[in-house]
């Protein structure tokens, strides 16, 4: 039997470390994806979101773990997705700025995962436990609940100890301050500036607009944006104005100007993750 792979320290809430200021850049560095991957790596709660590590996968692979040992000692097999090495998913990251290059995206490892066969009762009780006992932790956009019981809550547990419920609520906290962080930046004196001269580089291409996002968002599903003229413009106006590399250190200084605010949740999240990580350790013998 399948099942996706349940993960508690990973997958989108993932603990990079990158805390320290954006470095310096020059206004027309972002022209090429390796440059704004480089950008997008300086964002401090982008960095706590999407970087898979291999800390992170030793945790999803200790999780694992618990969990198949759990489901067979109740008389089930238990197979989770594969969980994917930290190269594989370097560039698992937002564009919060729409198009960076005319590059065409890769899969969507979600739409290429096999379809989860159907589970009995008993399997799905004994994986999730009773559903009438769950734990959950409200934020500002999101609420969010995890079984209490059963072998996922048990190996969440056993990774996490008495720390699950604060782990949840960290999750949200952080998920909070990207989206904060995102809505201040539209009051930045230098990102405005930076969007209108990308507007008017636009104009001067015939295409009128207000952002990067409006653009992406009103194309057909099926456009190719290697050779439509709203995308190609969209991507040579980022690069002939500077756009991407003041957006990028905007955003990360308003991302860290959050974290200044909360500093809590960014040393509860480093314990929390080193936590996990010991007791993955110790669960895979190496410890």
């Amino acid at each position: 039997m399948a099942a996706l792979v349940l993960i508690s320290g990973a997958a989108a809430w993932i603990l990079a470390g990158h805390s320290q200021e954006s470095k310096p850049v020059a206004s027309r560095s972002a022209a090429s994806p390796a440059a704004a991957a480089e950008l997008s790596e300086r964002l401090p709660i982008s960095g706590l979101l999407y970087t898979w590590t291999g800390s992170d996968e030793r945790i999803a692979r200790a999780q694992q773990h618990l969990i198949t040992a759990c489901m067979k000692k109740q008389g089930f097999d238990y197979e989770s997705a594969p969980i994917p090495k930290a190269a594989d998913v370097a560039d698992a990251r937002p564009t919060p700025f729409g198009l960076e290059s005319l590059d065409p995206p890769g899969p969507d490892s979600d739409q290429t995962l096999p379809p989860e066969p159907h589970e009995s009762a008993a399997y799905v009780h004994a994986l999730f436990g009773d559903p009438g006992k769950r734990i959950s932790a409200t934020g500002k956009f999101l609420k969010v609940t995890r079984p209490a019981t059963g072998c996922q809550a048990d190996a969440e547990k056993r990774l996490l100890g008495d720390g699950r419920l604060r782990w949840l609520q960290l999750r949200l906290q952080v998920g909070d301050g990207e989206k904060e962080s995102r809505q201040r930046l539209e009051k930045d004196a230098a990102f405005r500036a930076a969007n209108q001269r990308w507007q008017q580089c636009m104009r001067q291409a015939g295409i009128k607009v207000n952002d990067p996002l409006q653009l992406l968002q009103g194309l057909p599903a099926d456009t190719d944006v290697r050779t439509n003229p709203a995308t190609r413009a969209d991507v040579h106006c980022k690069a002939d104005t500077g756009y991407l590399a003041t957006a990028y250190t905007r955003l990360a200084a308003a991302q860290r100007a959050w974290l200044a605010r909360s500093p809590r949740v960014l040393t509860d999240w480093k314990t929390l993750a080193r936590r996990q990580d010991a007791a993955a350790r110790t669960v895979l013998g190496k410890a």
